[in-house]
């Protein structure tokens, strides 16, 4: 159960890590065309997390058993699929569109 907690601790920082960088590095209307293309819908949205999340555990878990590093599958593919979750974050937009925009 430790060990349990101590990972979904940093996978959490990790989420909020990876979103405020790619915050900061993507701007505002950039990353609002991104979510629009990408996710115009709750479905799509769910279904596209679900399906990449899918693929990036079976890449890790693909590179790793041929590296002969499986014992860290669990560690590293929840770690990157975290950073993931971080970036979808930061493209989903933060104000509405009536509200004013920044001068």
């Amino acid at each position: 159960m430790k060990n349990f907690l101590i990972s979904s601790l940093a996978n959490i920082i990790l989420i909020f890590t990876s979103y405020f960088i790619f915050r900061s590095i993507v701007s505002g209307p950039t990353r609002h065309k991104l979510y629009e293309k990408l996710f115009n819908s709750m479905a799509k949205f769910i279904i596209y997390i679900f399906i990449t999340s899918i693929g990036i555990t079976a890449i890790t878990a693909l590179i790793l058993y041929r590296t002969r590093f499986i014992s860290y599958i669990n560690i590293i593919a929840p770690a990157l699929v975290s950073i993931f979750i971080g970036f979808i974050m930061s493209t989903v937009p933060t104000r509405g569109v009536g509200d004013k925009s920044k001068n």
